[in-house]
């Protein structure tokens, strides 16, 4: 019988230790299945494939998604509750040499945040958004969403999603690649090893394309209006 070791490895993009939390600072502090571990690892490692860590500027808003700093070794500015997609359009226009993400999660994006991230898609902003929907109110008690599916119940839904009393879901890509602006809108899933690849892939594409514009930063002004 063959013996295997264990190889263990970090990506460079993510800090040595993890201080969020006294103990396990090797790991997320995050809830097991709520995404956001995964999620940040596949970003990560994005990041380092794509060699733009130094070039990086990471965009945190209120909810889970705020504690983002703690883990990526990059450019980190924290933004006020659903104001990330402004916050991240700022830093874009005053550095048009950065790649800047955003990351949020559903209460922050699809609830107070949704002006913002629908007009700053609107426009085209050459940013990248990372949206984790979880589908419920996940740090503030389990609360429903804006993407609470129907009949999921949640502290404030015992019964369930009711589309005649709280209204349906939103889905936010389909809303959003209704667009005529944004280049790429993918929903990819984190539930098993399949999806994970499929995620890994398509979070590695979304950060190519920014990437790419980057040779010609200021192309968003340019952007040709499509055929009527």
């Amino acid at each position: 019988m063959s013996e295997y070791s264990v190889v263990q490895e970090k990506t460079p993009v993510f800090f040595d230790r993890f201080e969020r939390k006294d103990e396990n600072q090797h790991q997320t502090h995050y809830c097991p299945g709520c995404g956001h571990g995964v999620a940040h690892k596949l970003i990560a490692e994005a990041l380092g494939d794509l060699d733009v860590q130094d070039n990086t500027i990471m965009v945190s808003p209120v909810g889970c998604s705020v504690f983002a700093y703690y883990y990526f070794n990059t450019g980190n500015v924290q933004a006020a509750h659903g104001r990330a997609p402004a916050v991240a359009t700022a830093l874009k226009r005053s550095n048009p040499g950065a790649m800047v993400i955003s990351y949020q999660g559903d209460g922050d994006l699809a609830a107070i945040g949704t002006a913002e991230i629908i007009h700053a898609a609107n426009r085209g902003e050459n940013i990248t958004v990372f949206f984790v929907n979880n589908s419920i109110y996940g740090m503030t008690g389990g609360q429903m969403a804006p993407t609470t599916l129907i009949g999921q119940t949640s502290t404030t839904s015992p019964w369930g999603r009711r589309p005649n009393n709280e209204g349906f879901p939103i889905k936010m890509s389909e809303l959003i690649s209704t667009l005529e602006a944004p280049v790429y809108v993918e929903r990819v899933a984190l539930s098993d090893a399949k999806h994970i690849l499929q995620a890994r892939k398509a979070v590695k594409k979304a950060l190519e394309l920014q990437k790419q514009a980057l040779d010609s930063p200021w192309s968003r002004f340019f952007r040709p209006v499509p055929p009527s």
